[in-house]
């Protein structure tokens, strides 16, 4: 399994500059508001290293961040919110396992 490079690191900072201050205005912030920074740092990390991904992530970056603009609407309704964050675990562990080979397949 090939290993690439997918992160700049002026890309590096900027999420962990966007996480540091998100950790600190959450301690301001309604408990709701969490998850929201989370994901959106996770699309924004999904879209920084889109460029550089290899053809196998690449169809996992798009459905990331297609299903992050969508669950992201939908935080007014916390049992659906959590349905969907709930998808997007269970498509991220789907590919690793299937990328890891962790189901024990050839």
């Amino acid at each position: 399994m090939p290993v690439a490079l997918v992160l700049a690191e002026d890309d590096a900072v900027e999420l962990l500059a966007y996480l540091v201050t998100a950790a600190r205005t959450q301690l301001d912030e309604a408990a709701e508001y969490a998850p929201m920074r989370l994901l959106t740092a996770a699309g924004r990390l999904a879209e920084m290293i889109d460029p550089q991904a290899g053809a196998w992530l690449r169809p996992l970056l798009e459905e990331i961040r297609k299903q992050i603009g969508e669950t992201t609407v939908q935080a007014g309704d916390p049992d659906g919110y959590a349905q969907r964050i709930d998808g997007l675990c269970r498509e991220l562990a789907t590919h690793l396992v299937t990328r890891l080979n962790l189901d024990g397949a050839p």
